[in-house]
């Protein structure tokens, strides 16, 4: 018999009945949307902001905002330079046990 696992914000909307704002799950849904497209082509190989973005149709500045949280939390590292100055960037590889 496996039990759910009882997260805290599943706890709270049980005791006050609260509900996210419909603009918030739409945004968060439009989130994943791009998250998804980008490391889509991402692991296609390593990329610049301006091969994702063309890649994806995702405006190059909302690329480069995506790739360096990526890049902060470890979900993507510079691989090499482009004559122009870019970075390519690839998609790390998970770990085992890792969450």
């Amino acid at each position: 018999m496996s039990e759910r696992k009882r997260y805290t914000i599943n706890i709270y909307r049980e005791r006050t009945g609260a509900k996210a704002p419909q603009r918030l799950l739409e945004l968060r849904k439009e989130q994943l949307n791009i998250s998804n497209r980008i490391m889509k082509a991402l692991g296609e190989g390593p990329r610049t902001v301006p091969e994702v973005s063309q890649a994806t149709g995702i405006p190059a500045r909302k690329v480069l905002w995506f790739l360096m949280t990526y890049l902060k939390y470890g979900i993507v590292s510079p691989t090499s330079k482009t004559e122009d100055g870019y970075y390519r960037y690839a998609a790390v590889a998970k770990r085992k046990g890792a969450a």
